[in-house]
């Protein structure tokens, strides 16, 4: 645990077998800042000092030659700090051994020192992180720059409840979503999640009620020709999914005994803050009303409103299924009421919960972010 012992805290520490592993970390992680081989901290800035004159000149000496150039760069959290109180700390860490030179641009390794100062910061999750000062080398950087190639503003096919691409993102490295893999999503509607995993190198694969969203798309801007789910992928230079098939989760037309094929489930289900989930069926009040009519040259399955409770159900039903890998990773977004403690997601002896993390959306309700692992096959 980081300093202070606080579970909320963005600071932890973390070994790792190799610096490439680290920087395989900072190529897909999109909530870590950076990770940093941390040489020395403390409480005060003596503390920090003193730490740093304690490490081992052979563990600098790699990295403090004349043949590499450097900077060093100033971080904040809980605070600001001016320019020249950011030059006033880096002049005083003249004592450490570099010999190379310094370089603002482009260098060959860049240290960071970071400040962590709450005590003036209004964050009621934050204020409780105590002071503290940390130096290290940086051995990678978190690249968000695919959030803004992957922007929903550039996106030709977009619905009111389109998936944000960092969420749509982040549940593919929650499902831990690998080149040649097959994920599925049971809920695609415009395809962000599917977008997200292809980008990854997954064949991917999604499934809606609404054939309307996966087949005919609608009108592109200014009225040209119509966009659709594969447009999105076009646009990006993606392949196609593998499948885009009209199903409805309650009762999935899917052979019952296929077997271990998908590698990830990720989706996420209608829980009625911007549309509200639909089976198939006539409304009740609707169904023995209907009398037989000549079938019209196109049709739609009638569809009916369901509960909450039953789509997040059938979230779970798939990975249940013994057509999903052992070792397959499941991630799901789940509303939740706030302020309530953290709900408990029943598990199986053949599913094991990973992580339940919690995204505030208001004052009222939240989303969970749930995955869950298949540990043996069923």
């Amino acid at each position: 645990m980081p300093a202070g012992d606080l579970e909320h805290s963005p600071f932890w520490y973390v070994t790792l077998p190799s610096e490439e592993a680290a920087r395989s970390i900072g190529q897909r992680a999109l909530l870590t800042k950076m990770l940093i081989e941390v040489w020395g901290e403390g409480s005060t800035w003596e503390e920090l000092e003193a730490a740093l004159r304690a490490y081992p000149e052979a563990a600098m000496a790699p990295w403090t030659g004349p043949d590499q150039s450097f900077k060093v760069v100033v971080d904040t959290f809980g605070s600001k700090l001016s320019m020249d109180q950011q030059l006033d700390m880096i002049e005083k860490l003249e004592f450490l051994p570099f010999k190379g030179k310094v370089k603002l641009r482009s260098p060959d390794l860049q240290f960071v020192l970071l400040v962590v100062d709450c005590e003036d910061n209004d964050s009621l999750v934050d204020v409780a992180l105590p002071r503290r000062y940390y130096f290290g080398r940086q051995v990678a950087a978190a690249d968000r720059s695919v959030l803004e190639s992957y922007s929903l503003k550039r996106r030709l096919y977009l619905g009111p409840t389109s998936m944000d691409a960092e969420i749509a993102f982040i549940m593919c490295n929650q499902a831990k979503v690998r080149r040649g893999q097959l994920m599925l999503d049971p809920y695609a509607g415009t395809g962000s999640i599917l977008v997200a995993a292809a980008h990854y190198g997954a064949k991917v694969m999604g499934t809606d009620i609404d054939i309307k969203v996966l087949r005919e798309g609608k009108p592109g801007p200014g009225g040209t020709d119509r966009v659709c789910i594969g447009s999105n992928f076009t646009q990006y230079g993606l392949p196609q999914p593998v499948g885009l098939i009209r199903l409805d989760t309650h009762k999935h037309p899917l052979r019952p005994d296929l077997q271990e094929v998908l590698h990830a489930i990720i989706g996420d289900p209608p829980y009625g803050v911007r549309a509200g989930g639909k089976k198939s069926g006539a409304k009740p009040e609707l169904a023995d009303k209907r009398n037989p009519s000549p079938t019209p040259p196109r049709t739609y399955p009638p569809r009916s409103p369901t509960r909450l409770v039953s789509a997040c159900a059938t979230c779970w039903t798939y990975p249940r299924g013994c057509w999903w890998w052992a070792g397959g990773w499941s991630t799901s977004c789940l509303p939740r009421p706030r302020p309530t403690a953290r709900p408990r997601c029943r598990a199986t002896p053949a599913l094991r919960l990973v992580a339940n993390s919690e995204q505030i959306l208001t004052m009222r309700y939240s989303r969970r972010l749930v995955t869950m692992e298949k540990v043996v096959p069923l």
